[in-house]
């Protein structure tokens, strides 16, 4: 592993630590480093995950090329995987993950990547459940794509996004979860700050299918600009075609209110530091949703290097 892409992973994650052994680190194709315990596979490029106790599990993916990975978890397995994000500049990002009947994953993905694109699809077969946070302060463009399918019964998906752009950063986030079957719930909440003419567009997308009855679809989305030379937009879509369902959307896009950052000044900080509270408070009601606590903790952590 390059030294460089050292210098932003150990921050995060030893992998040195005993506690912390079991890691995959795809970084092209034909380079790729593992530690695997003896319930997880790799063959083919299929990440397959066996275990029926809890595991937790880091994936880093870093490189200079497209990267391709499909990721699957059996029937009735529970995972937290922590997953890492250091894709140079250009490079995509194509991920499956497939959930199993029963299958349980709890997941944080950090984005440390440069100018890149993440395109990512998530299957959830009956009464598979997932929790995806992510967490998007990288310091550069991005487009990530977030897709998620629940095609069993009583499927559950809950998607929760930390967004900062600035610095004439120009980032667009589709997250998508879509019901396929009858009595799934699927809810996001998405939170954006921009500033120094940066550009951030959020489309979440909630779509019941026909006859999915008993379905539940809820999102979020709420950008706040610090400037008028910043570009914001959340949109919220849903498409809803059964009657027998809930579903909810709420969308915001406001300006810093200025007595805050004032008072802030007042009190002793600078502006820069004042900025950096106001960005970190806006965005820790994505962390105040999540009942997951290792989400939770990764979420706190990651925010707590805003504007540092």
């Amino acid at each position: 592993m390059q030294a460089q892409l050292l210098s932003k992973i150990k921050p995060i994650i030893d992998l040195q630590q005993d506690q912390l052994s079991y890691y995959m680190i795809l970084s092209s194709q034909s380079s790729i480093e593992t530690r695997l315990p003896q319930d997880v596979l790799f063959q083919d490029g299929v990440l397959m995950f066996q275990n029926k106790k809890p595991l937790t599990f880091y994936m880093i993916y870093a490189g200079d090329e497209d990267l391709h990975i499909d990721i699957h978890f059996q029937a009735y397995c529970q995972v937290n995987l922590i997953e890492i994000r250091v894709l140079s500049s250009n490079c995509t990002l194509h991920k499956t993950m497939k959930l199993d009947e029963g299958a349980t994953v709890h997941a944080f993905s950090e984005n440390l990547s440069e100018s890149a694109k993440s395109l990512e699809d998530v299957y959830l077969q009956a009464y598979a459940n997932c929790q995806y946070g992510y967490s998007e302060l990288l310091d550069d463009a991005f487009e990530g794509r977030y897709h998620f399918y629940l095609d069993g019964p009583e499927a559950n998906a809950k998607v929760r996004t930390a967004i900062l752009s600035k610095n004439q950063e120009n980032k667009h986030y589709e997250i998508l979860i879509q019901h396929n079957q009858p009595m799934t719930y699927g809810q996001m909440d998405n939170y954006g700050v921009v500033k120094d003419k940066g550009r951030l567009v959020i489309d979440g997308i909630g779509t019941i299918t026909k006859g999915q009855h008993g379905s539940s679809a809820h999102q979020t989305n709420k950008i706040m600009m610090f400037d008028e030379s910043c570009y914001a937009c959340a949109n919220p879509y849903l498409y809803i075609d059964d009657y027998d369902v809930q579903a909810s959307h709420a969308a915001a896009v406001g300006k810093m209110d200025e007595e805050h950052l004032y008072y802030l000044q007042s009190r002793g900080l600078t502006k820069k530091q004042a900025m950096q509270l106001i960005t970190y408070g806006y965005l820790m009601p994505v962390v105040e949703v999540i009942d997951n606590d290792m989400i939770k903790k990764h979420f706190e952590q990651s925010l707590s290097k805003v504007g540092a």
